[in-house]
């Protein structure tokens, strides 16, 4: 059962304990036909902006430098509350393609150690020597929520 304090919108402190977790993010970009492509992702959420690594030859990469305009998904389907976070924005190519050197390994350590424990950049390091970008997500809307089917959902008739 969901504490009905703990329904509805997340506040601005909540979101960056939610993202904080290790919550696999998918990111939704348009392919060049116009169709939608969406990718499981690492994320590191920094209060403002959200972070991600692609490799230099993820498909949905490539989808970027035509449309920067994306959308990411996280969301808890495990916990009662069902929490929920997206974030429309646009990308920005930061650093890349490059390995993982300066600030793209410091994220990604990051991300390494809280997706997978202590051990998370010894991971990483094994494919240090490999091409990646450093994608910068400004949000444009974001959007939260938790717990169950919002009023405006339910038919009362």
């Amino acid at each position: 059962m969901v504490n009905e304090s703990k329904k509805g919108k997340l506040s601005s402190k909540e979101i960056d304990e939610f993202l904080a977790l290790p919550i696999i993010a998918r990111i939704a970009t348009i392919k060049p036909d116009g169709a939608p492509h969406v990718a499981p992702v690492w994320q590191q959420w920094d209060g403002e902006a959200m972070w991600v690594i692609p490799r230099s030859r993820s498909s949905w990469y490539g989808n970027l430098s035509l449309e920067p305009r994306v959308c990411i998904s996280c969301a808890d389907d495990i916990n009662p509350e069902h929490a929920r976070v997206t974030i429309e924005g646009i990308a920005e190519v930061v650093a890349g393609p490059i390995p993982l050197i300066g600030q793209v390994k410091q994220i990604a350590d990051e991300m390494a150690i809280r997706y997978m424990g202590p051990e998370g950049p010894s991971y990483a390091a094994k494919t240090a020597d490999r091409l990646r970008y450093l994608v910068k997500v400004t949000p444009t809307k974001i959007t939260s929520w938790r717990g169950e089917w919002h009023k405006r959902y339910i038919v009362t008739e």
